[in-house]
């Protein structure tokens, strides 16, 4: 008996929400069927799953993250940099802001933070990306390490991705939670490039 869903959903997504595939007619029992170990797919985050057997890419990662964090999730930080042209070292997270209204909670591989401040959206390859200055303040406010830190300024300014004016206006313009290090770090690279 065949038991693949010939669904559109399935034609042209690799990463779906369950809900979305019950919707499109696949039946649960089916989907526990190909979710089980040796299945031809797998349970990515609660809810979403990967339609494939093979490990999920970065791009399956941020498609699942943004399926997962629901309508308004926007992706920050360095995989947001990525996409606008910054190379990054990946994060072992995806980092997604999202709505102060919703209430979803993230998980060991995302990371959700609600902003009553969304930033402006760039749309890369179907997903949306918080814009440059943003992406730079919330890459670096998450970075431990300071040198990293100022690479990730340094970076995007010499990119021309945004400005110092352009990160200090935006820093003020947020919270001021968690920000002493990147507030120095901004600072510094001020006073480098005078």
């Amino acid at each position: 008996m065949d038991i693949t869903p010939t669904t559109d959903i399935t034609r042209t997504a690799d990463v779906a929400r369950t809900a979305d595939l019950k919707a499109a007619g696949v039946p649960g029992h089916v989907i526990e069927l190909k979710c089980r170990p040796g299945g031809p797919w797998q349970r990515i985050l609660p809810g979403v799953l990967l339609l494939g057997a093979q490990p999920p890419t970065r791009a399956q990662r941020l498609r699942a993250a943004v399926a997962y964090a629901g309508p308004g999730a926007v992706i920050t930080g360095a995989d947001a940099l990525a996409a606008q042209g910054l190379p990054t070292r990946p994060p072992r997270h995806v980092h997604l802001l999202q709505p102060a209204s919703r209430r979803r909670q993230g998980t060991p591989r995302v990371v959700l933070e609600r902003t009553s401040r969304p930033p402006g959206v760039v749309v890369r390859d179907g997903l949306p990306f918080s814009e440059p200055t943003r992406a730079v303040l919330d890459s670096v406010r998450h970075e431990p390490h300071p040198l990293r830190r100022h690479h990730v300024l340094a970076g995007a300014v010499r990119a021309g991705l945004c400005t110092i004016e352009d990160l200090t206006a935006e820093l003020e313009a947020g919270s001021t939670r968690g920000t002493a290090a990147t507030r120095s770090a901004l600072r510094l690279l001020a006073a480098t490039l005078r």
